[in-house]
């Protein structure tokens, strides 16, 4: 068996409730036809008899179990993909899965089976070696989870059938965690599978929308960084992004060369998911979502819990909500008066400590670390806070760290360890003394916003 979480837990929810929101754009309009022709149909159930009795006719899709099982399907044999893909320079994209999905699928599951006893947060499994049916829980078979990604869990379950169980995870952000990872990338597991699947779709997928394709860039690297017990092999570089007062986003090199890049939709927190950003609206009657940076457009899926959060919050309640840290294992929401956790990644356990300090933004001296257990807090009062769990159990105590500055937010990229001051300047910061850092005139007090980002070689990022 193999588990899949619910969307109560972060790693989880990164492990597979996002799996594929960044399939074609081609297929979700065929899903959104609401009616799958009936030579499609006749396809279908060649290859699955079960869905025999809507051959010889258009298929419409209702709330049924089957149809959230065909829709997953039908995504799956909707993908197109440039004739010509090579493989990265890294271990990021070997190929070795793009040639046919579907037969791919296909040759290796013959049955689905409804399983309605399945334990929380569980979504699919198989049984290696014994036979060709796939288990799909019945909570996955509703409007929670998306054809994009059933079709996702779908190729996942199918490497299964060759014999590729997950093992323990015994380092990085999922660490502890049983059947969380695979050993190495360049074994052909079923997390290679995952990142192989983002890969080409960020690679080489037509007609694709540039959101989806932003979309699987990042989580291509996610599941690269964080599934594997052998780090694998990614050729990057570290680097910042900043925005400023015109909505502009650029690209801040450790050199000091900066370039505008895009734009971001509307000012407000940008808060760090993995390779992912979401935005956290300055404007309380706007939501929060996905943010990508290269005027990618956007996303209409939801950004996670984090964000669901915010956008359940009545829109006079939703400028409280200040900051938020997302690990892999625990999550915090800070609140003017309080800090909100997710300290258990089996169960949902939220717990909330008073924070009596008005506070500013999360700061990260170290670096943002998805495996950290704990990170900061920087107050009004200039006052710093160590926050974080320990095991399952929430901690919010005074910090030993001092700054010589009020920070609203602060990351260290590689050597260059920057904060943005609440005049909107830039420092640069060596142990706990700063010194101004200039983006050039014109730009210089109008920062709103600075992240850590990446470029990936294999995507030709610039």
């Amino acid at each position: 068996m193999v588990e899949f979480g619910g969307p109560n837990m972060e790693v989880f929810e990164m492990r597979f409730v996002t799996l594929t929101l960044a399939l074609l754009l081609s297929a979700a309009a065929a899903h959104a036809a609401d009616c799958v022709p009936q030579a499609e149909m006749n396809a279908i159930a060649k290859s699955f008899p079960q869905f025999q009795q809507y051959a010889g006719k258009d298929f419409c899709y209702d709330a049924s179990q089957d149809s959230h099982l065909i829709a997953g399907i039908v995504f799956m044999r909707a993908t197109q993909f440039d004739t010509n893909m090579t493989r990265s320079g890294d271990e990021l994209f070997s190929a070795r899965f793009a040639s046919n999905w579907w037969a791919y699928f296909t040759g290796r599951i013959e049955e689905f089976q409804v399983d309605t006893s399945c334990p929380k947060g569980v979504v699919a499994y198989v049984y290696a070696f014994g036979g060709k049916t796939m288990y799909a829980c019945s909570g996955a078979l509703t409007d929670q989870f998306t054809a994009l990604d059933l079709a996702s869990v779908f190729m996942h379950e199918a490497r299964h059938i060759d014999g590729f169980p997950h093992i323990q995870c015994d380092r990085g952000p999922r660490k502890g965690l049983a059947g969380a990872c695979d050993q190495a990338i360049s074994d052909g597991g079923s997390y290679a599978v995952t990142v192989e699947t983002y890969s080409q779709l960020a690679k080489y997928a037509q007609g694709i929308a540039p959101a989806l394709k932003a979309y699987a860039r990042s989580a291509s690297v996610i599941y690269a960084d964080e599934a594997f017990e052998t780090p694998v092999k990614i050729t990057r570089t570290d680097r910042f992004m900043v925005v400023t007062n015109d909505r502009n986003i650029r690209t801040l090199n450790q050199d000091g060369t900066n370039a505008v890049v895009g734009q971001i939709p509307e000012l407000g927190r940008v808060t760090m998911r993995a390779q992912h950003m979401i935005l956290f609206p300055d404007n309380p009657n706007s939501r929060a979502r996905w943010l990508f940076a290269r005027n990618d457009g956007e996303l209409a899926s939801s950004a996670g819990n984090q964000a669901d959060e915010y956008n359940a919050l009545s829109v006079s309640d939703r400028p409280s909500m200040v900051d938020v840290h997302i690990g892999a294992q625990w999550n915090a929401r800070v609140y003017k008066n309080k800090v909100r956790f997710d300290c258990d990644p089996h169960a949902p356990n939220t717990q909330e400590l008073a924070l009596s300090d008005a506070p500013l933004g999360l700061i990260y001296t170290t670096g943002y670390d998805r495996s950290a257990s704990q990170t900061q807090l920087m107050t009004d009062s200039g006052k710093i806070y160590d926050l974080g769990c320990n095991g399952t159990k929430a901690f919010l105590k005074a910090s030993a760290t001092t700054l010589d500055q009020k920070y609203k937010h602060l990351y260290k990229v590689g050597a260059l360890t920057l904060g943005l001051t609440t005049d909107g300047n830039l420092r640069s910061i060596t142990g706990t003394t700063s010194k101004p850092y200039s983006l050039g005139s014109g730009i210089d007090g109008q920062v709103r916003e600075i992240m850590p980002n990446q470029s990936v070689d294999f995507y030709a990022e610039h």
